[in-house]
């Protein structure tokens, strides 16, 4: 009984020594400039769990976190679990694709789910989007990420890439045809998230070519709402409110009748529905500049 319990503390001892050397329980600088990816394998050698949480803390969340694409081989390699969730119900796949392209990749050809949850129910795409990891939002949509998954708040990844103005991930968002018209509970589009960037004063040119992008995208555009104070007519929110030229330019935008080819756009992108647009555009045999205004190029 004794030997167990000591063999039992032995292993939670090696694995509270894995997270050391992985480096996010404690500086690097500890470990006395010794090859990390070595001292990591020795610990793995000697008994370490490699899927031994600490807290909130797992191994192989750990080095996606750090982005330590050396140590996240060698703990694959030891058998991690791609899809154990930490202490925040986050897989490492949530944090792979905030820090490395090939960390994510690493993970999803180790079998990494796509559609995990966190607390909040947002996926790795919501967070690649949100971090502008176009490179990692590509990824997860060629192994068939949901472009459309909803968080709790209902907001799509391609509206977390627009509260940011993070017009790679929109590109890549809209290449596989996410849906530009799902409004979340707070009654926020996606133009909705970019528009609030604008009002607020301090965006940048990738903001305003993010707006027009999801504008192209859309096809009838109503941004107003009833506000308690006036509940007969359909105004702005405050929040798309304090600018005035924007104010303006967003109640043209809404009351204004939509180009009968803008509607034609919306309406053939959504009867494609989640698909690789810049693939299938092109098997409908359509003249080249048709394609690419379907593509959204112009």
């Amino acid at each position: 009984m004794w030997y167990l319990m000591e063999n039992v503390q032995r292993s939670y001892t090696l694995s509270e020594r894995l997270l050391d050397a992985i480096g996010v329980t404690a500086p690097t600088s500890c470990l006395g400039g010794k090859d990390e990816k070595l001292i990591v394998e020795n610990l793995l050698r000697e008994g370490a769990d490699v899927n031994q949480a600490h807290g909130t803390f797992v191994p192989i969340h750990s080095a996606c976190m750090m982005g330590s694409v050396e140590i996240v081989a060698v703990l694959l390699k030891w058998g991690a679990d791609v899809n154990q969730l930490d202490g925040f119900h986050r897989s490492a796949l949530h944090y792979a694709v905030e820090k490395s392209g090939e960390c994510t990749q690493m993970l999803l050809q180790a079998g990494a789910e796509t559609e995990s949850r966190d607390l909040n129910r947002n996926t790795p795409l919501h967070w690649a989007a949100f971090r502008n990891r176009a490179d990692c939002c590509r990824l997860l949509l060629q192994y068939h990420a949901d472009v459309n998954a909803r968080d709790r708040n209902d907001d799509t990844p391609l509206s977390w890439a627009a509260m940011k103005g993070n017009l790679e991930s929109v590109r890549v968002l809209f290449e596989y045809n996410a849906p530009p018209n799902v409004m979340s509970h707070a009654r926020m589009l996606p133009l909705t998230r970019v528009g609030i960037l604008l009002d607020g004063g301090l965006h940048t040119e990738e903001d305003e070519t993010c707006f027009e992008l999801l504008t192209r995208g859309m096809g009838r555009i109503e941004l107003r709402v009833r506000r308690a104070e006036n509940p007969d007519a359909l105004l702005l929110p405050f929040l798309l409110s304090r600018d005035v030229k924007l104010s303006f330019r967003l109640l043209d935008l809404c009351s204004a009748p939509r180009p009968l080819k803008a509607l034609a756009r919306f309406a053939v992108r959504q009867a494609l529905g989640p698909t690789h647009l810049p693939s299938v555009i092109p098997l409908l045999r359509l003249p080249p500049s048709l394609c690419d205004y379907l593509l959204l190029e112009y």
